[in-house]
This record gives C-alpha cells, sequence and structure tokens, in this order.
C-alpha cells in the first residue's frame, strides 16, 4: 500500500452537511455567529473522526501516494475517483519527473499498475502518484451523513471526554467503510 497524505493539508473541507442544518440538529440559533461557527466546527471533527476511524478518504479530496520504486500498489482508499498524475525522482536528484499516462494504468478500487518500460526505468528511488479520492459531497452515503448527525449531536450534548469509548451507532452505520489493513 502507498504512504498516503493530503495534496494540500492546509485546505479544509467543506461541510458534508449544511451547516444552518447542523444548527437545527442541536438546536441552536442558526442566525448566531457563534452558534453557526460551533456547528460548523463540529461538523468537520465529525469528518474528520470518521476519516480516521475508517483509515480512507470519505470525503473527496486530492492526495499524494509516495512509494519506493515502480511496483503495483494499492492506493490508501476503497474509492479513488482519479489519477491525475504520477511523477518519479531518481537517486541524487530532487526534482519531479512526470511519467507518461501510457506507462500506467488504475482502478476505481485504488490499484495502480505500472508498466514494463516505467518498472524498467534507471535509478527510481521515489514514486508519487497524485490521486483524488472519497465521495463527492453530493454523493456522500447516506450512513456517513448521519454518523456525522449522530457525532455532532453527541459532541455538543457532551462536552466532557468519555472514559470508555463503546461501540456506539456511529461505529455500526460506518464499519463498512472501514478500510481493512492486511
Amino acid at each position: 500500500m502507498l504512504t498516503a497524505r493530503p495534496k494540500d493539508p492546509t485546505k479544509k473541507h467543506q461541510p458534508c452537511i449544511d451547516v444552518s442544518v447542523g444548527c437545527d440538529w442541536i438546536r441552536v440559533d442558526r442566525g448566531n455567529t457563534a452558534d453557526y461557527q460551533t456547528a460548523e466546527s463540529l461538523i468537520l471533527a465529525a469528518m474528520a473522526k470518521i476519516e480516521t476511524h475508517c483509515k480512507q478518504p470519505i470525503f473527496s479530496r486530492e492526495y499524494y501516494g509516495f512509494s519506493d520504486g515502480f511496483c503495483d500498489s494499492v492506493l490508501q482508499s476503497l474509492n479513488v475517483t482519479a489519477v491525475s498524475a504520477v511523477h518519479y525522482q531518481t537517486k541524487g536528484d530532487v526534482t519531479w519527473t512526470l511519467l507518461d499516462e501510457a506507462d500506467y494504468d488504475w482502478r476505481e478500487t485504488g490499484e495502480v499498475y505500472f508498466f514494463p518500460l516505467a518498472q524498467r526505468l534507471p535509478n527510481v528511488s521515489r514514486v508519487r502518484v497524485t490521486y483524488t479520492a472519497g465521495y463527492a459531497y453530493e454523493a456522500v452515503p447516506h450512513d456517513i451523513l448521519q454518523a456525522v448527525r449522530l457525532l455532532i449531536g453527541r459532541w455538543f450534548d457532551n462536552r466532557a471526554d468519555e472514559r470508555k469509548d463503546v461501540p456506539t451507532q456511529v461505529d455500526w452505520l460506518i464499519g463498512s467503510y472501514v478500510l481493512p489493513i492486511l
């Protein structure tokens, strides 16, 4: 599996549910700026928790996947929507060189295949795959949206840490999205 990280970690997600709906869900005034910002931060935190729990991108974003050399690999996602580029570095060089699209192939399930011509390139030390993974905001499954609503409601009502993290309805809802690590 390729090591993955967001292409631009400073770029935050847009909330997957309308913030006004989030305000209604936790019963705060959507016209109050502080309440609105609280609802938005809870939604974004719930989205981050769900992605962390699932060990894969759930909400659409661009990522980099890294590997040492050209070998058939798997991107860290079960929902890859695009591979936009593959770059490589040679030993002793810090610049990235673009690999021609005819030298690799990919599948929506995250597999990346490098054809023999790419595998024969000399002195390749690092490979970077740029890809988009996760659901588009208008296509996020309803069980994920329900998990976000349950989390923001739970966090708003219970503002202290819990002593024991017991399995919840959220765990049950998002359980099928957890990326198995073998």
